[in-house]
């Protein structure tokens, strides 16, 4: 099933890009090479992915500025883990897995062929996770990961308000866009959504752009961390440590992971100016015993919740 809902969202925008073409071999007459076919991981079923032979994508979006990407580089997020312990609904056997790629420009559809960004067959790229217009309300406000125009899931929408933007293979509930553990992948808005590589930059670390890197930035940003701030990160994943390397270089006084195991060991050695804190070594702080005084108070806070939220 394919859908270009017009549906409009909050601020007026409309899907515009074919969605939930989660491999060519939907439909490979209308989104699949006649001939030509690519390996590619994909989702079974719970705690079951597998590599199998799929038609190589092709161009098809009516906008004409999809690009097909042949794959040098891809890995694996902590995210996609969601997806094969059964967490993220609405997900497919056979569906493309995999959002953070980089890659050789194929093929490139005629309305992006004068891109801003000067992309050309043969270019070296990476992929955004997310996939923006470039357009719309969302994203000219530079809040991309809510692009009104690639993905109108409605229960995503009904869940929690709005749909975000669409992802690359991450189930239907994010549109159901085929991924980037594949040899090929078709990029839509692919003037947008893919940045040039230099030649000096690896694929290695050219990957860290496609999501780990911005996410992290955006995580620091976003809150707002000033000069001489304390930050409490929760999780010392790749992520976390991102995180805590930006807030130092935003002024962060003092950082303060926390987790448990040998991850909390890792961290510091390779941010020695990182604390460290191991919530496995405390007990749960016992519940207050409540007072009339201070039930009476909960009451006025629980009065002042509903009064606030309705």
């Amino acid at each position: 099933m394919t859908s270009t809902s017009t549906n409009s969202h909050s601020k007026g925008g409309s899907n515009t890009i074919i969605q939930d073409v989660s491999n060519p071999a939907m439909d490979r007459k209308a989104y699949g090479h006649p001939t030509e076919t690519m390996k590619a991981l994909v989702w079974n079923s719970k705690n079951d992915v597998r590599v199998i032979e799929t038609p190589k994508p092709v161009l098809f979006d009516t906008n004409q500025r999809d690009i097909i990407v042949r794959v040098t580089g891809t890995t694996i997020c902590g995210s996609d883990l969601h997806l094969l312990h059964g967490a993220i609904v609405q997900c497919k056997s056979g569906d493309i897995l995999g959002h953070e790629f980089c890659g050789v420009v194929e093929e490139i559809g005629e309305n992006a062929k004068n891109n801003a960004r000067g992309i050309k067959v043969g270019d070296r790229v990476v992929a955004s996770f997310q996939i923006a217009c470039g357009e719309c309300y969302y994203c000219n406000k530079k809040l991309s990961s809510q692009c009104e125009k690639t993905c109108s899931n409605e229960m995503a929408r009904g869940m929690y308000g709005e749909a975000t933007a669409g992802i690359f293979g991450y189930s239907h509930f994010t549109g159901g866009f085929a991924g980037g553990q594949a040899e090929y992948v078709r990029v839509p808005y692919g003037d947008v959504n893919l940045l040039p590589l230099p030649d000096d930059v690896p694929d290695e670390k050219g990957l860290y752009l496609s999501d780990v890197l911005a996410t992290s930035y955006h995580c620091v940003v976003d809150t707002g961390i000033k000069e001489g701030d304390v930050v409490g990160i929760w999780g010392a994943g790749p992520i976390g440590q991102m995180c805590a390397d930006y807030a130092f270089m935003e002024g962060a006084s003092r950082v303060i992971i926390v987790d448990n195991n040998w991850r909390l060991e890792y961290v510091k050695s390779k941010i020695p100016m990182v604390e460290t804190l191991d919530f496995s070594a405390f007990e749960d702080v016992p519940r207050q015993k409540a007072t009339e005084e201070n039930t009476d108070l909960l009451a006025k806070r629980q009065r002042r919740r509903t009064l606030i939220s309705y």
